[in-house]
């Protein structure tokens, strides 16, 4: 007879399967919102909060613990849940061709959305109606003979949801439509388990949803597209943070008297959950530039890491074999917090779009581990899809800097110390400035220019100046073309999300591979903020750390004007040597008023 293990096992499988032929679809223009939505579907660990929010614990002693986790748990899923759907919608509503946008604003898919919804919610209640025997209160009838069907069935059509919801990012036409579908199904899958017969009280769970929904709105609809990668980071930690809340609840309340397969998927649960949560916290502080970007190194840092890990396994297997209540489950707990800590601070700012990624499959992991100690379903389906494309992209992210993870992990990538750094930038000479009046004159003589947007861009926030000026050359006759870099910006696709921000058609925006045989043809390169992505070193110094990484190509154009505040290496830490290059000239200052200028002086020459 299968068990419910085998069941939960051939459906992570199958989900991961399903899910990696579905991600492996979505293009690079869309790695960005891709990760955003994945997050958001990863908030279903918000059913398992629900449950563990309503349940009673009058029989628990300090029941009341297990509430108030649960009440915390259920506000961070919720925060990640809204949050991450509407900073979705933002980025998608930004895509469209130069048709569509000369064709105005798009479809309303709110309102379809809502309008579904309505619909559905009608449908329901008239076949309960219709179905309810005669005399029979409805909420008699909802407890005794609809909940168990009804909690059921809204798994079922939620799972079918969110995977046609991430198939529509296949492209930028569907992606909208897709992610109301998942929007759809992930209310689905609420409502349905506000009918589990173990929810005995909505009073923690309303007040939980209620400040989730506020913040999480108040994100989702108020942080700018610039911040997006520091927001994603903050969303992991929440999710990993109400896994592991989730995962501490059930330990307390049954006293570790669990089988041993629960307790092994509740030690991976709250261990997964807890160094994810501490460690996402860790990238956001980087990000936001709170924290070095340079690696945070110390004596013996990898041996440590690893002998905390070990500790941390061997704590995880003794609970298994103990199957009671000990502190070493706290303990445990304790230590993979200070774990995510240690694994984050020695890896780069410059690593960051792989670290994102890869924290994006490990709340996954701890969502599919909650399904299994819960045995949801809906759970292992939707933390196996997280999972997967967090893995895929994390894989991509490496491929493009020809790294490997365990590189990114351990290897600390970007130390170079200032004595090195000086003497390199001594040997290589000097470097070549214009200013926006020259550049203008420039700019007039070219044909075929190409942008190279870079993560100075998005500090700067000049990506409409970027798009403006881009405008008035095409006007004038001159083809622009965008070179976007596979981990330019601080995650996958972040670039493309600010130029389509700025209202650049996304037929104009060229991955890597498809750009960089146009190089040699290019009048002028114009490169906004880009360090590491566009360094020679990468193909030409051995002793570089950043030897082997794919880079564009700008080096091979005729001309390359660099806008930059100063001769300051980039998150990797590494001078770039294409400042030194004779083809090269240096446009010192903010890109945002230095573009501005440039845009003025264009103006002026008409």
């Amino acid at each position: 007879m299968t068990t419910d293990l085998e069941i939960g096992l051939y459906i992570f499988m199958l989900a991961g399967f399903l899910g990696y032929h579905v991600i492996t679809r979505v293009p690079p223009l869309l790695h960005t919102p891709l990760m955003s939505a994945t997050n958001a579907i990863a908030a279903i660990s918000l059913v398992g909060s629900l449950v563990v929010a309503g349940s009673d614990y009058r029989n628990v002693p300090h029941g009341w613990v297990c509430t108030l986790l649960g009440l915390v748990a259920v506000t961070c899923s919720s925060t990640n849940a809204v949050g991450g759907f509407l900073i979705t919608d933002r980025m998608l509503r930004m895509f469209r061709t130069a048709e569509e946008r000369a064709g105005g604003a798009r479809r309303p898919v709110e309102l379809q959305a809502l309008g579904a919804v309505l619909a559905l919610v009608g449908v329901v209640a008239a076949v309960l109606y219709a179905t309810k025997p005669a005399g029979m209160a409805i909420g008699e009838y909802l407890h005794e003979h609809v909940a168990a069907e009804a909690l059921r069935y809204c798994y079922i059509v939620s799972a079918g949801m969110f995977v046609l919801g991430l198939k529509g990012l296949s492209s930028p036409k569907w992606a909208r439509s897709g992610m109301a579908l998942a929007a759809l199904g992930m209310i689905i899958a609420v409502v349905g388990t506000l009918f589990h017969p173990h929810i005995v009280t909505y009073r923690w769970i309303g007040l939980g949803f209620g400040i989730g929904t506020v913040v999480g709105g108040t994100m989702g609809l108020r942080i700018p597209m610039t911040a997006v990668p520091q927001r994603t980071a903050l969303s992991h930690s929440l999710g990993a943070l109400a896994a592991c809340l989730v995962g501490v609840s059930e330990y307390f309340r049954y006293q570790g008297a669990l089988n041993r397969v629960t307790l092994t998927a509740l030690d991976f649960e709250v261990v997964v959950g807890g160094l994810t949560f501490t460690g996402s916290l860790m990238a956001a502080a980087k990000l936001q530039e709170l924290l070095r970007g340079r690696p945070i190194t110390y004596r013996g840092q990898n041996i440590i890491s690893l002998s905390l890990l070990s500790v941390i396994v061997v704590s995880g297997a003794y609970l298994v074999v103990a199957q009671a209540a000990t502190p070493f489950f706290y303990v445990m707990v304790a230590l993979a917090l200070v774990f995510g800590l240690l694994l984050v601070i020695p890896i780069g700012a410059a690593d960051m779009p792989v670290v994102i990624a890869l924290l994006n499959s490990y709340g996954g992991l701890a969502d599919a581990a909650m399904g299994f100690v819960l045995m949801n379903k809906i759970q292992i389906i939707t933390g196996s899809l997280d999972g997967t494309s967090g893995f895929l992209l994390s894989l991509l992210m490496c491929r493009a800097m020809n790294r490997s993870a365990a590189n990114v992990l351990f290897g600390a990538f970007g130390r170079v110390s200032d004595e090195e750094a000086a003497a390199a930038a001594e040997a290589r000479g000097t470097v070549r400035t214009i200013v926006p009046e020259e550049t203008a004159v420039l700019l007039e003589t070219a044909r075929n220019m190409i942008v190279v947007p870079g993560y100075g861009m998005a500090v700067a926030q000049a990506q409409h100046a970027v798009a403006e000026l881009g405008n008035i050359l095409k006007q004038r006759g001159v083809d622009v073309r965008y070179a976007i870099h596979p981990v330019a910006g601080r995650m996958p696709g972040h670039m493309n999300v600010l130029l389509a921000e700025a209202n650049v058609p996304y037929e104009q925006l060229h991955e890597m591979e498809a750009i960089n045989p146009y190089f040699p043809e290019a009048d002028i390169v114009l490169v906004v903020g880009a360090n590491d992505v566009t360094n020679p070193a990468a193909k030409n110094n051995k002793s570089s750390p950043l030897y082997g990484m794919p880079i564009l190509e700008v080096d091979r154009a005729k001309s390359i004007i660099v806008l930059k505040r100063s001769m300051r290496p980039g998150f990797a830490g590494v001078d770039n040597d294409l400042y030194y290059n004779e083809k090269c000239m240096m446009l010192f200052g903010d890109a945002k008023d230095s573009l501005t200028k440039l845009i003025s002086e264009m103006k002026s020459l008409l």
